[in-house]
């Protein structure tokens, strides 16, 4: 009886001690490795799974929203004794990362940003142009409080127009002078939108508006000879058939046909008052305003004529089309 009693005790005591020590674990906090704030400070919250009363108590400043920094342990540690949160440090850390989350601010903005800054620099840009603004890194990675206004300001820009290198400093939000400075670098150069058809077209198609996109270039690809408005495509057509998504010369363009070779045209003789009308074959295709050659049906002579309409040829009294066709290309002014 008296060994059953001990035994008993014993295992009273046991339980007793276990039930201690599994409360003593339990109340004991845990160390994040890891911590994600949203604000300008890390707290004993943010780093320990149970605080308690000490969870709003300021261990460090966060770092800048999207980006990463470190705490040390012993840091942590001090914090925590002072304000009686006991935690045992399991793992060996020495340091936990700390991360604070962000909202971007929009590449357009800050390439906007940076390419005013430029522009205000530089006078050299082509008046057409816009500037093109590429970042080294694919991105320019700003980001701001969650809450603040997603804004940029360009505070220093060094720039070399040769090559287009840029180094900026900028800071974000554009009107929070306590806002961290950020350098990002990269390359800005000229581009002007040029129109390009959305389809092949044929020598005889007209261009419509419906046919034309934009496309973005460098400005140094852009030649005097590159089409780069809506009248010098809408309505015309191409000499040669003309492939989509590639820009266009103003020589590959011309009004569009109105007489084609071998058509029956009618032809109009105008000598002073005298005005007389014959039917005819044409030996050329020609474009309102072009010169071609008419085989008469009557005479079985060949004449020369300007194309006025549809299959409307205008003989003029000898070597009077060169000239008419002289004037017209020169702008029709006498």
């Amino acid at each position: 009886m008296v060994i059953e009693m001990y035994a008993r005790i014993a295992l009273t005591i046991g339980t007793i001690a276990a039930a201690a020590l599994f409360a003593g674990a339990a109340a004991s906090a845990e160390l994040r490795p890891t911590v994600t704030v949203s604000g300008e400070t890390v707290t004993l919250g943010d780093i320990f799974d149970d605080a308690g009363a000490a969870a709003q108590v300021v261990v460090a400043n966060a770092p800048a929203p999207g980006l990463k920094g470190e705490i040390s342990v012993s840091r942590i540690s001090l914090a925590a004794r002072r304000n009686g949160i006991e935690w045992r440090n399991n793992a060996g850390l020495t340091h936990i990362v700390v991360g604070r989350s962000g909202a971007g601010v929009p590449e357009e903005e800050v390439a906007s940003a940076i390419a005013g800054a430029i522009e205000a620099q530089s006078s050299s840009l082509p008046s057409a142009a816009i500037l093109q603004v590429d970042f080294a890194n694919g991105a320019a990675g700003i980001q701001v409080a969650e809450d603040a206004e997603r804004s940029v300001r360009v505070e220093q820009l060094s720039f070399n127009p040769r090559n287009g290198a840029f180094t900026a400093v900028v800071r974000a939000p554009a009107n929070d002078m306590m806002s961290p400075l950020r350098r990002i670098a990269g390359r800005a150069y000229p581009v002007i939108d040029v129109p390009v058809l959305t389809r092949d077209v044929m020598p005889g198609d007209v261009v419509r508006r419906t046919d034309i996109d934009w496309i973005r270039l460098p400005a140094t690809r852009v030649s005097q000879n590159i089409v780069t408005s809506l009248p010098q495509l809408v309505g015309m057509s191409p000499r040669n058939p003309a492939r989509a998504g590639e820009p266009l010369r103003l020589s590959d363009m011309r009004p569009p046909l109105v007489v084609e070779k071998g058509a029956q045209v009618d032809m109009t003789f105008v000598s002073g008052a005298l005005t007389l009308t014959a039917r005819g074959r044409a030996l050329d295709s020609g474009a309102i305003g072009d010169i071609v050659n008419v085989l008469n049906s009557r005479s079985n002579r060949t004449v020369q004529g300007i194309v006025e309409g549809p299959n409307m040829i205008r003989i003029d009294a000898p070597g009077a089309a060169r000239s008419a066709a002289a004037h017209n290309a020169a702008g029709g002014n006498s």
